[in-house]
């Protein structure tokens, strides 16, 4: 059996916030016309919104301009990047949803791929707390892809203690184009689309080693 999915926390999720924000605003306009019970509601939706709202500022704050938050890697600035051994390798989820950003990362170099995890990652409005891999060796990082959900469920945890100390995990990654590897013999063939990414498999007891 699988263990249960992650899921960020409701307070930390915007489409509940705006839910609970919208919700609020339609109950107080439905009962504006009573008077006694319409003030009632009133203050009591401004007084479940106030916070909601607060906590969406908050959160846009926290993940504007070129700060990191669960939904995006920008930059790694402030972390140590650590190689971990590996056993196996994994492919990638959701590749078909990064092939602009992997198709970025063969600008960078066809021969040697480096990524880094990055733990408690969301899709764009999700809540599934994930593992998400991104290219690293360019201006800023590219997306590659999530960690499969057995695997991601058994390390997740552990990626997101080291990169609260400010330790992220990196892996070596190859990339496929259609089925295929690069072929050294045509450097200057581009890997055609659509493409797919595998990386290393972080070892359970190698990560449990990493000291901050």
């Amino acid at each position: 059996m699988h263990p249960r999915p992650r899921k960020l926390p409701l307070f930390s999720w915007e489409p509940f916030l705006l839910g609970v924000v919208i919700l609020a605003a339609l109950t107080a306009s439905l009962t504006v016309r009573l008077v006694v019970i319409g003030t009632i509601v009133g203050v009591l939706a401004a007084l479940v919104a106030l916070p909601v709202i607060v906590q969406l500022v908050r959160l846009g704050l926290r993940s504007g301009g070129d700060r990191n938050s669960s939904s995006r890697l920008v930059n790694l600035d402030g972390f140590v990047l650590r190689a971990v051994a590996t056993d196996g390798t994994l492919m990638l989820d959701e590749t078909n949803r990064r092939q602009d950003s992997i198709d970025l990362a063969l600008g960078w170099t066809e021969r040697s791929f480096t990524v880094v995890l990055w733990p408690s990652a969301t899709r764009w409005l999700g809540r599934e707390l994930r593992t998400e891999a991104y290219f690293i060796g360019g201006p800023r990082p590219a997306r590659a892809g999530f960690l499969p959900r057995g695997t991601d469920a058994s390390i997740g945890e552990a990626l997101e203690r080291l990169r609260d100390s400010g330790v992220l995990v990196t892996v070596d990654a190859r990339v496929f184009g259609d089925g295929k590897l690069p072929d050294p013999t045509r450097p200057f063939t581009r890997l055609a689309r659509p493409l797919t990414v595998e990386v290393g498999r972080p070892v359970d007891d190698a990560l449990a080693d990493i000291r901050p």
